[in-house]
């Protein structure tokens, strides 16, 4: 009994082999699933897996950190030993964070962050200003990119930054948004209508597979008293 498929194969096993020839960006239909899935998960999970936190020190404070394709996850600035979580802010509310006359202004024990949306490119900005002795930390989650079809539940976690755990999920939901593609095209089509109707009930079936794992790693990590 073979063990520790790709995603690819697991794709394969739940809906057959031809499926990467009939969605024609399979791939993209996979990074959807991943996507979907992370934004499903608690950020305190996602922190868990994520990687180093970026650092912001004095020479960063004027380009700020793109967050282009990224989902912030926490952001902190250290207060000489102490690093303390950064309250998230309008980009009106930060502008208020920096004049020292209001009493919204970011202090070393209350810091802030914004997202900058000028020029199109979504910046994350600190407030105070980081220096090279208060470093600012932005913990991020990466959306899924390129091709994945060939990652392991031994790889999701180094490449992905994603519980091991959770590649059924990856398979079920990536499976399900290839027959809805599927579907789409052979209604245009104008296909069998009978076999449509076989491959709709495996799709919903796969969903509702898809919300029970998701239920059951879910009420896993679901904190105490919730």
């Amino acid at each position: 009994m073979a063990q520790g498929g790709t995603i690819a194969q697991r794709i394969t096993d739940l809906i057959g082999a031809t499926y990467n020839t009939e969605a024609a960006y399979e791939g993209d239909l996979i990074n959807a699933a991943i996507n979907e899935i992370a934004d499903m998960l608690p950020d305190d999970v996602l922190l868990k897996y994520s990687a180093v936190g970026v650092q912001q020190v004095a020479a960063d404070v004027a380009n700020g950190y793109n967050i282009e394709d990224k989902k912030v996850l926490k952001v902190m600035r250290r207060d000489s030993s102490v690093d303390r979580e950064c309250a998230p802010l309008s980009f009106t509310q930060y502008q208020k964070a920096a004049d020292s006359t209001s009493i919204y202004q970011a202090t070393n024990f209350s810091p802030v962050y914004t997202i900058d949306y000028n020029n199109n490119t979504p910046i994350l900005r600190i407030r105070p200003n980081c220096t090279d002795s208060n470093k600012g930390f932005i913990y991020c989650f990466s959306y899924a990119s390129g091709d994945n079809e060939g990652k392991t539940q031994a790889t999701i976690n180094s490449d992905l930054n994603l519980p091991t755990n959770i590649i059924h999920a990856i398979a079920l939901k990536s499976s399900v948004n290839i027959l809805k593609a599927y579907i789409s095209n052979q209604v245009q089509d104008e296909e069998d209508i009978e076999l449509m109707q076989m491959i709709s009930t495996q799709m919903q079936l796969l969903e509702k597979d898809f919300m029970t794992e998701m239920q059951r790693y879910l009420s896993q990590v679901k904190p105490e008293g919730e």
